[in-house]
């Protein structure tokens, strides 16, 4: 059920929310910017017990994650020792760094024309970076500026897995990219949070957390890598199987740390 706040301030969304929220088994907070978003998301979840998820922060961190998982294994390449960069820190960037910093244990490159945004990067471990010095740098390169062109084909060295997410124009063509020597190339419209967030919260809803764990979200990454096609990079969204498997997972996740405050029956859309 879409809600439209007329207002921008943090402190009045975070109220209205809170007023209206015993209507819903989970609340999913959307376009709300940086850095904003951050305090709205983590004020929520601590005064509701119910899951509040900002989707432009971690569906975005989960798909992306499930995409270069995919990547890897067919270019033969650990993540865990893969030099990653994220240009752009906004709140998927900064959600992107922290879930493949948490997953990998490496800190990730990080770059953004804002002052406030490399030091909450630097805060949260990451490094920070330029443009420049990742695309020259990293094997896997990712984008979530909302500059159009900003990355350009020169660039790309060969072998490097790039994602280019910003839409409705990514920083660089995908046929670009691999044109240029890149192994694997994405953009925005492929790696949507539609793959990731409706199985999310079906899991969530139907095991009734109170909230949505890290553990959760990388389940949620684990079982969109497992539903795709070999010859993808993601599944297709309109996969009904796609969104159960996500569904199924998160849920099992929540039994797993002792979130669960029902009995769980998986959802199967006859």
């Amino acid at each position: 059920m879409p809600i439209l706040v007329n207002t921008k301030d943090a402190d009045e969304i975070i109220k209205i929310v809170a007023a209206i929220a015993p209507t819903f088994a989970a609340i999913q907070l959307e376009d709300i910017s940086a850095p904003r978003c951050f305090k709205i998301e983590e004020e929520l979840q601590k005064q509701l017990d119910i899951p509040v998820l900002h989707d432009d922060q971690h569906g975005t961190a989960v798909v992306t994650t499930a995409a270069l998982t995919v990547a890897a294994r067919k270019t033969g390449r650990d993540l865990g020792k893969a030099v990653i960069g994220q240009v752009g820190l906004g709140a998927a960037g900064n959600a992107i760094a922290k879930m493949l910093m948490r997953i990998t244990g490496n800190p990730v490159y990080g770059a953004d024309l804002n002052e406030d945004a490399l030091t909450r990067h630097e805060s949260n471990g990451g490094k920070r970076s330029d443009l420049k010095e990742i695309m020259a740098n990293c094997d896997i390169v990712i984008a979530t500026t909302g500059a159009p062109g900003l990355i350009k084909p020169e660039m790309v060295r060969k072998g490097q897995i790039i994602l280019a997410l910003s839409n409705p124009r990514p920083e660089i063509e995908p046929e670009a990219a691999r044109k240029a020597g890149a192994a694997f190339a994405a953009d925005g419209k492929s790696v949507n949070n539609v793959l990731g967030f409706p199985g999310i919260f079906r899991g969530a809803v139907d095991t009734w957390s109170p909230r949505i764990t890290h553990e959760m979200l990388v389940a949620a990454a684990g079982a969109i890598a497992a539903q795709t096609p070999d010859d993808q990079l993601v599944p297709s969204p309109l996969d009904r199987k796609l969104h159960e498997a996500v569904a199924h997972a998160v849920a099992t996740k929540a039994i797993e740390q002792g979130l669960a405050r029902a009995e769980y029956v998986p959802y199967v859309r006859e």
